[in-house]
């Protein structure tokens, strides 16, 4: 039923938690999990977690980055416990679920953190939107396969009063892959230091807002493609 959802799980550290998180997805009907630099998997604690969802842990993809976990998918959204100061886009849970059925043609990575750090900034930069789970103001934090169980739930019960006409009348958008993305980003800030507009001083910052800026315009497979088209033909005239 969600072919295009894509649970992916970053650096966890306890077993039991992909089990159970795994166990989350297969009451729901979700079968795709990708797991990068998990510190103990396969694990027979794993296993005994996910209470007869094992096919879902025998089938999961291993990373060992999670750019590479993210290469094939279109749209990257990331479960963070903390408002960050990167201005990426954020999404209310139910915010999440609204473009996830509106676009229900695209391949979507969604993406949980390590248990107690959560994802990274770097990670963050490869997200397209950012959730936040609200929770009381004491523990602000959820355990992983509890935000795993809330996101397939909510997707599991929208699901359920989506019509078959709604489906089809969708038009289908091709966004570009995270692949292709990456791969122009680094393209656009090689040349962005070939030309010193880009210095050691500002990088951390610029490549920030570079990866922050593109994402925001959700690019289409022909957008992406004509960009890099463009930087090839201005890398091709200053080496000229």
């Amino acid at each position: 039923m969600f072919d295009n959802i894509n649970i992916v799980l970053v650096n966890t550290s306890h077993p039991g938690n992909i089990g159970s998180s795994a166990r989350a997805m297969g009451v729901m009907g979700f079968n795709k999990l990708s797991l990068v630099q998990p510190k103990d998997f396969p694990s027979e604690v794993a296993t005994a977690m996910a209470v007869g969802c094992d096919d879902i842990l025998n089938n999961a993809r291993v990373y060992q980055s999670l750019s590479d976990a993210l290469s094939e998918s279109s749209l990257n959204i990331g479960f963070s416990a903390r408002s960050r100061k990167e201005s990426i886009p954020s999404l209310s849970v139910d915010g999440c679920i609204e473009k996830i059925t509106a676009n229900s043609e695209v391949t979507y990575n969604i993406i949980f953190g390590n248990e107690k750090n959560g994802l990274t900034n770097e990670e963050l930069l490869l997200c397209d939107y950012i959730v936040t789970l609200p929770t009381a103001s004491f523990y602000s934090s959820l355990n992983l396969s509890a935000a795993v169980q809330i996101f397939t739930y909510e997707l599991f019960k929208k699901s359920l009063n989506s019509s078959v006409s709604d489906s089809k009348s969708q038009k289908k958008i091709n966004f570009a892959k995270t692949r292709d993305k990456e791969a122009f980003y680094k393209k656009l800030i090689d040349l962005l230091k070939d030309t010193d507009f880009i210095t050691e001083k500002n990088y951390k910052s610029l490549t920030k807002k570079i990866h922050i800026m593109f994402n925001k315009a959700m690019l289409e497979e022909h957008e992406i493609s004509i960009l890099r088209g463009i930087l090839s033909s201005i890398e091709s005239k200053i080496n000229s």
